[in-house]
Protein backbone atom coordinates (compact mmCIF):
# COMPACT_ATOMS: atom_id res chain seq x y z
CA UNK A 1 0.00 0.00 0.00
CA UNK A 2 1.06 3.60 -0.58
CA UNK A 3 0.83 6.18 2.16
CA UNK A 4 -2.44 7.49 0.72
CA UNK A 5 -3.97 4.03 0.72
CA UNK A 6 -3.14 3.38 4.36
CA UNK A 7 -6.01 4.25 6.71
CA UNK A 8 -5.01 6.94 9.16
CA UNK A 9 -4.53 5.89 12.78
CA UNK A 10 -5.07 8.40 15.57
CA UNK A 11 -2.98 7.68 18.67
CA UNK A 12 -4.63 9.43 21.61
CA UNK A 13 -2.48 10.22 24.66
CA UNK A 14 -4.18 11.58 27.80
CA UNK A 15 -1.62 13.15 30.12
CA UNK A 16 -1.68 14.36 33.72
CA UNK A 17 1.56 15.23 35.53
CA UNK A 18 3.64 12.91 33.36
CA UNK A 19 6.77 15.03 32.84
CA UNK A 20 8.99 12.08 33.83
CA UNK A 21 7.55 9.74 31.23
CA UNK A 22 5.72 11.50 28.38
CA UNK A 23 8.82 11.99 26.22
CA UNK A 24 9.57 8.25 26.36
CA UNK A 25 5.96 7.51 25.42
CA UNK A 26 5.92 9.92 22.48
CA UNK A 27 9.29 8.67 21.25
CA UNK A 28 7.96 5.12 21.18
CA UNK A 29 4.86 6.16 19.23
CA UNK A 30 6.74 8.34 16.74
CA UNK A 31 9.12 5.45 16.06
CA UNK A 32 6.22 3.42 14.66
CA UNK A 33 6.81 1.79 11.27
CA UNK A 34 3.56 3.00 9.77
CA UNK A 35 3.29 5.86 7.34
CA UNK A 36 -0.07 7.40 8.15
CA UNK A 37 -0.74 8.23 11.78
CA UNK A 38 -1.23 11.23 14.02
CA UNK A 39 -0.68 11.73 17.75
CA UNK A 40 -3.23 13.66 19.80
CA UNK A 41 -2.05 14.63 23.27
CA UNK A 42 -4.67 15.95 25.69
CA UNK A 43 -3.17 17.51 28.80
CA UNK A 44 -5.58 17.11 31.70
CA UNK A 45 -4.62 20.20 33.71
CA UNK A 46 -1.08 19.10 34.58
CA UNK A 47 0.74 21.05 37.28
CA UNK A 48 4.18 20.07 36.03
CA UNK A 49 5.93 20.55 32.67
CA UNK A 50 4.02 17.79 30.83
CA UNK A 51 2.15 20.24 28.61
CA UNK A 52 5.32 22.15 27.70
CA UNK A 53 7.08 18.91 26.75
CA UNK A 54 4.16 17.83 24.55
CA UNK A 55 4.11 21.24 22.84
CA UNK A 56 7.81 20.95 22.02
CA UNK A 57 7.10 17.65 20.27
CA UNK A 58 4.27 19.30 18.31
CA UNK A 59 6.61 22.09 17.21
CA UNK A 60 9.13 19.57 15.89
CA UNK A 61 6.74 17.03 14.35
CA UNK A 62 3.58 17.92 12.43
CA UNK A 63 2.07 14.53 13.27
CA UNK A 64 1.64 15.66 16.89
CA UNK A 65 -1.23 17.89 17.99
CA UNK A 66 -1.73 19.07 21.57
CA UNK A 67 -4.88 20.12 23.41
CA UNK A 68 -5.32 21.18 27.02
CA UNK A 69 -8.26 21.10 29.41
CA UNK A 70 -8.87 21.77 33.12
CA UNK A 71 -8.31 18.67 35.24
CA UNK A 72 -11.37 16.52 34.49
CA UNK A 73 -10.15 12.93 34.40
CA UNK A 74 -8.85 10.48 31.82
CA UNK A 75 -12.26 9.74 30.26
CA UNK A 76 -12.96 13.40 29.55
CA UNK A 77 -9.46 13.74 28.08
CA UNK A 78 -9.93 10.72 25.83
CA UNK A 79 -13.35 11.94 24.70
CA UNK A 80 -11.86 15.31 23.77
CA UNK A 81 -9.22 13.47 21.76
CA UNK A 82 -11.90 11.42 19.97
CA UNK A 83 -13.58 14.68 18.90
CA UNK A 84 -10.36 15.78 17.22
CA UNK A 85 -9.42 12.47 15.61
CA UNK A 86 -8.82 12.55 11.87
CA UNK A 87 -8.08 8.85 11.69
CA UNK A 88 -10.32 5.94 10.84
CA UNK A 89 -8.70 3.84 13.58
CA UNK A 90 -7.83 4.84 17.15
CA UNK A 91 -5.14 3.61 19.53
CA UNK A 92 -5.15 4.93 23.12
CA UNK A 93 -1.75 5.06 24.82
CA UNK A 94 -1.34 6.46 28.33
CA UNK A 95 1.45 8.99 28.78
CA UNK A 96 3.67 6.66 30.80
CA UNK A 97 3.41 3.55 28.61
CA UNK A 98 5.14 2.48 25.39
CA UNK A 99 4.32 0.63 22.18
CA UNK A 100 6.45 -1.45 19.83
CA UNK A 101 7.35 0.04 16.41
CA UNK A 102 5.30 -2.60 14.56
CA UNK A 103 2.14 -2.54 16.68
CA UNK A 104 0.24 0.17 14.78
CA UNK A 105 0.89 -1.45 11.39
CA UNK A 106 -0.01 -4.96 12.57
CA UNK A 107 -3.21 -3.88 14.33
CA UNK A 108 -4.36 -1.62 11.48
CA UNK A 109 -3.87 -4.46 9.00
CA UNK A 110 -6.26 -6.68 10.98
CA UNK A 111 -8.96 -4.00 11.09
CA UNK A 112 -8.44 -3.34 7.39
CA UNK A 113 -8.93 -6.99 6.47
CA UNK A 114 -12.00 -7.87 8.56
CA UNK A 115 -14.94 -5.50 9.03
CA UNK A 116 -16.32 -7.68 11.84
CA UNK A 117 -13.30 -7.04 14.07
CA UNK A 118 -13.99 -4.30 16.61
CA UNK A 119 -10.77 -4.40 18.62
CA UNK A 120 -7.20 -5.56 18.12
CA UNK A 121 -5.09 -6.27 21.18
CA UNK A 122 -1.67 -7.86 21.62
CA UNK A 123 0.66 -9.47 24.10
CA UNK A 124 1.58 -6.98 26.82
CA UNK A 125 4.67 -6.66 29.01
CA UNK A 126 5.14 -4.97 32.38
CA UNK A 127 8.06 -2.65 33.04
CA UNK A 128 9.03 -0.25 35.81
CA UNK A 129 8.26 -1.60 39.29
CA UNK A 130 7.28 -4.98 37.86
CA UNK A 131 8.55 -7.09 34.98
CA UNK A 132 7.23 -10.00 32.97
CA UNK A 133 4.30 -10.64 30.67
CA UNK A 134 0.82 -9.41 31.56
CA UNK A 135 -1.22 -12.61 31.42
CA UNK A 136 -4.56 -11.25 30.29
CA UNK A 137 -7.24 -13.94 29.86
CA UNK A 138 -8.57 -14.65 26.39
CA UNK A 139 -11.45 -12.43 25.33
CA UNK A 140 -14.94 -13.83 25.89
CA UNK A 141 -18.01 -11.58 25.85
CA UNK A 142 -19.68 -13.72 28.52
CA UNK A 143 -16.71 -13.33 30.88
CA UNK A 144 -16.44 -9.63 30.06
CA UNK A 145 -19.43 -9.27 32.41
CA UNK A 146 -17.27 -10.00 35.45
CA UNK A 147 -13.80 -8.84 34.43
CA UNK A 148 -12.06 -6.54 31.98
CA UNK A 149 -10.29 -8.76 29.46
CA UNK A 150 -8.63 -6.21 27.16
CA UNK A 151 -5.85 -3.76 27.84
CA UNK A 152 -6.66 -0.09 27.31
CA UNK A 153 -4.17 0.16 24.46
CA UNK A 154 -6.12 -1.90 21.95
CA UNK A 155 -6.92 -0.47 18.52
CA UNK A 156 -10.52 0.13 17.42
CA UNK A 157 -12.52 2.00 14.81
CA UNK A 158 -13.46 5.59 15.54
CA UNK A 159 -17.03 4.99 14.36
CA UNK A 160 -17.46 2.13 16.84
CA UNK A 161 -16.19 4.29 19.69
CA UNK A 162 -18.59 7.10 18.82
CA UNK A 163 -21.47 4.64 18.45
CA UNK A 164 -20.64 3.33 21.94
CA UNK A 165 -20.79 6.86 23.34
CA UNK A 166 -17.07 7.22 23.98
CA UNK A 167 -15.61 6.73 27.45
CA UNK A 168 -17.90 6.94 30.47
CA UNK A 169 -17.32 10.07 32.52
CA UNK A 170 -19.21 8.69 35.54
CA UNK A 171 -17.62 5.25 36.07
CA UNK A 172 -14.64 5.65 38.40
CA UNK A 173 -11.36 3.74 37.92
CA UNK A 174 -12.65 1.17 35.41
CA UNK A 175 -13.55 3.38 32.45
CA UNK A 176 -11.73 1.00 30.07
CA UNK A 177 -13.88 -1.93 31.16
CA UNK A 178 -17.06 0.10 30.69
CA UNK A 179 -15.87 1.22 27.26
CA UNK A 180 -15.31 -2.35 26.06
CA UNK A 181 -18.71 -3.43 27.38
CA UNK A 182 -20.36 -0.56 25.49
CA UNK A 183 -18.56 -1.45 22.27
CA UNK A 184 -18.72 -5.25 22.39
CA UNK A 185 -21.88 -6.26 24.27
CA UNK A 186 -23.90 -6.47 21.04
CA UNK A 187 -21.27 -8.42 19.12
CA UNK A 188 -18.01 -8.01 17.24
CA UNK A 189 -14.72 -9.88 17.05
CA UNK A 190 -11.63 -9.24 19.13
CA UNK A 191 -8.26 -10.30 17.68
CA UNK A 192 -5.15 -10.76 19.80
CA UNK A 193 -1.86 -10.44 17.93
CA UNK A 194 0.72 -13.14 18.77
CA UNK A 195 3.44 -10.50 19.16
CA UNK A 196 4.30 -8.13 22.01
CA UNK A 197 3.04 -4.69 21.06
CA UNK A 198 2.44 -2.84 24.33
CA UNK A 199 4.48 -2.11 27.45
CA UNK A 200 2.59 -1.16 30.62
CA UNK A 201 4.53 0.83 33.19
CA UNK A 202 3.86 -0.22 36.78
CA UNK A 203 4.31 2.61 39.26
CA UNK A 204 3.32 3.14 42.89
CA UNK A 205 0.50 5.35 41.60
CA UNK A 206 -0.73 2.91 38.95
CA UNK A 207 -4.50 2.56 38.79
CA UNK A 208 -6.28 0.26 41.20
CA UNK A 209 -9.32 0.39 43.42
CA UNK A 210 -8.25 2.70 46.23
CA UNK A 211 -10.90 1.51 48.66
CA UNK A 212 -14.11 -0.46 48.93
CA UNK A 213 -16.19 2.67 48.47
CA UNK A 214 -14.64 3.33 45.07
CA UNK A 215 -15.20 -0.28 44.03
CA UNK A 216 -18.86 -0.10 45.07
CA UNK A 217 -19.27 3.15 43.13
CA UNK A 218 -17.79 1.55 40.01
CA UNK A 219 -20.00 -1.56 40.25
CA UNK A 220 -23.08 0.63 40.74
CA UNK A 221 -22.16 2.71 37.69
CA UNK A 222 -21.70 -0.36 35.50
CA UNK A 223 -25.06 -1.77 36.62
CA UNK A 224 -26.78 1.52 35.88
CA UNK A 225 -25.27 1.85 32.39
CA UNK A 226 -25.61 -1.78 31.24
CA UNK A 227 -28.54 -3.46 33.06
CA UNK A 228 -29.59 -5.55 30.05
CA UNK A 229 -26.04 -6.84 29.48
CA UNK A 230 -25.64 -8.08 33.05
CA UNK A 231 -29.16 -9.54 33.00
CA UNK A 232 -28.28 -11.50 29.87
CA UNK A 233 -24.86 -12.69 31.01
CA UNK A 234 -25.30 -12.98 34.79
CA UNK A 235 -29.04 -13.43 35.23
CA UNK A 236 -29.17 -10.21 37.24
CA UNK A 237 -26.91 -7.45 38.46
CA UNK A 238 -23.13 -7.40 38.88
CA UNK A 239 -22.21 -7.82 42.57
CA UNK A 240 -19.21 -6.49 44.49
CA UNK A 241 -17.88 -10.06 44.65
CA UNK A 242 -18.01 -10.27 40.88
CA UNK A 243 -17.18 -13.96 40.46
CA UNK A 244 -20.18 -14.87 42.64
CA UNK A 245 -22.66 -12.77 40.67
CA UNK A 246 -24.25 -15.62 38.70
CA UNK A 247 -24.74 -17.79 41.80
CA UNK A 248 -26.18 -14.97 43.88
CA UNK A 249 -28.56 -14.02 41.08
CA UNK A 250 -29.77 -17.62 40.75
CA UNK A 251 -30.53 -17.73 44.47
CA UNK A 252 -32.34 -14.40 44.25
CA UNK A 253 -34.48 -15.65 41.37
CA UNK A 254 -35.47 -18.78 43.30
CA UNK A 255 -36.73 -16.56 46.11
CA UNK A 256 -38.30 -14.00 43.78
CA UNK A 257 -40.00 -15.78 40.84
CA UNK A 258 -41.26 -13.61 37.99
CA UNK A 259 -43.55 -13.56 34.98
CA UNK A 260 -42.38 -11.69 31.88
CA UNK A 261 -44.17 -11.11 28.59
CA UNK A 262 -42.88 -9.17 25.58
CA UNK A 263 -44.74 -8.70 22.29
CA UNK A 264 -42.96 -10.50 19.42
CA UNK A 265 -42.40 -7.25 17.57
CA UNK A 266 -40.32 -6.03 20.52
CA UNK A 267 -38.53 -9.28 21.34
CA UNK A 268 -35.19 -7.47 20.97
CA UNK A 269 -36.05 -5.61 24.19
CA UNK A 270 -36.40 -8.82 26.24
CA UNK A 271 -33.25 -8.35 28.32
CA UNK A 272 -34.12 -4.74 29.04
CA UNK A 273 -37.58 -5.84 30.22
CA UNK A 274 -36.05 -8.51 32.45
CA UNK A 275 -33.78 -5.86 33.98
CA UNK A 276 -36.71 -3.47 34.46
CA UNK A 277 -36.88 -3.42 38.29
CA UNK A 278 -33.32 -2.13 38.49
CA UNK A 279 -33.84 0.36 35.67
CA UNK A 280 -36.89 1.78 37.42
CA UNK A 281 -35.06 1.86 40.75
CA UNK A 282 -32.20 3.86 39.22
CA UNK A 283 -34.64 6.30 37.60
CA UNK A 284 -36.67 6.75 40.78
CA UNK A 285 -33.52 7.36 42.83
CA UNK A 286 -33.08 10.39 40.58
CA UNK A 287 -36.59 11.63 41.34
CA UNK A 288 -38.62 10.02 38.53
CA UNK A 289 -42.28 9.24 39.26
CA UNK A 290 -44.63 6.66 37.70
CA UNK A 291 -45.06 6.50 34.76
CA UNK A 292 -41.27 6.43 34.44
CA UNK A 293 -39.72 7.47 31.11
CA UNK A 294 -36.87 5.14 30.12
CA UNK A 295 -34.75 4.26 27.11
CA UNK A 296 -34.33 0.61 26.20
CA UNK A 297 -31.52 0.82 23.70
CA UNK A 298 -32.88 3.24 21.10
CA UNK A 299 -36.52 2.66 22.11
CA UNK A 300 -38.19 5.25 24.36
CA UNK A 301 -40.80 3.74 26.69
CA UNK A 302 -43.06 4.67 29.59
CA UNK A 303 -43.29 2.31 32.57
CA UNK A 304 -46.23 2.22 34.97
CA UNK A 305 -45.37 0.64 38.33
CA UNK A 306 -47.65 -1.26 40.72
CA UNK A 307 -47.39 -2.81 44.19
CA UNK A 308 -49.94 -5.59 44.71
CA UNK A 309 -50.92 -7.18 48.00
CA UNK A 310 -51.41 -10.54 46.35
CA UNK A 311 -49.33 -13.66 45.92
CA UNK A 312 -50.31 -14.57 42.36
CA UNK A 313 -48.00 -13.46 39.55
CA UNK A 314 -50.53 -14.40 36.87
CA UNK A 315 -53.04 -11.77 37.98
CA UNK A 316 -50.78 -8.78 38.52
CA UNK A 317 -51.97 -5.22 38.06
CA UNK A 318 -49.47 -4.76 35.24
CA UNK A 319 -50.92 -7.73 33.36
CA UNK A 320 -54.43 -6.35 33.78
CA UNK A 321 -53.29 -2.98 32.45
CA UNK A 322 -51.58 -4.71 29.52
CA UNK A 323 -54.86 -6.41 28.61
CA UNK A 324 -56.74 -3.08 28.73
CA UNK A 325 -54.71 -0.52 26.69
CA UNK A 326 -55.53 3.13 27.14
CA UNK A 327 -55.48 6.28 25.02
CA UNK A 328 -52.43 6.91 22.88
CA UNK A 329 -50.26 4.42 24.79
CA UNK A 330 -49.58 1.00 23.29
CA UNK A 331 -48.58 -1.72 25.80
CA UNK A 332 -45.67 -3.84 24.56
CA UNK A 333 -44.63 -5.83 27.65
CA UNK A 334 -45.27 -6.49 31.30
CA UNK A 335 -43.19 -7.76 34.20
CA UNK A 336 -44.31 -9.15 37.57
CA UNK A 337 -42.02 -10.29 40.40
CA UNK A 338 -42.73 -11.77 43.83
CA UNK A 339 -41.39 -9.23 46.31
CA UNK A 340 -42.69 -10.82 49.53
CA UNK A 341 -44.75 -13.70 50.85
CA UNK A 342 -48.00 -12.02 49.80
CA UNK A 343 -46.85 -9.12 47.65
CA UNK A 344 -45.91 -8.55 44.02
CA UNK A 345 -44.19 -5.70 42.21
CA UNK A 346 -45.28 -5.33 38.61
CA UNK A 347 -44.60 -3.07 35.65
CA UNK A 348 -46.43 -2.34 32.42
CA UNK A 349 -44.33 -0.99 29.54
CA UNK A 350 -45.82 1.30 26.90
CA UNK A 351 -44.77 3.15 23.80
CA UNK A 352 -46.60 6.13 22.37
CA UNK A 353 -48.65 5.31 19.28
Amino acid sequence: MTKRELPMVSVIVPSYNMEEYIAETLDSVLASRYDNFEVIVVDDGSKDSSLAIAKRYAERDSRVRVFAQPNSGVSVARNLALKHCRGEYVLPVDADDKIEPTFIAEAAAVLDEDAEVKAVTCRCMFFGNREGEWQLPEYDVHKLATDNRLCASSMYRLRDALRAGGYSEVVVAREDWEFWISMLKDGGKVVKLPTVGFHYRVRAASKRFRDRGQKAQTIAGLNRLHPEFFERELGGKLHDQRSQSRLRNRIYRLLHPREVFVEKEYAHLEWFVKALPRMVEYAQSGGAQSPVALKMGEQEVLVETFKDCRESLTNSSAKQQFMAPKGDLQPIAYYAERSGLCSTDSYCIYIKK
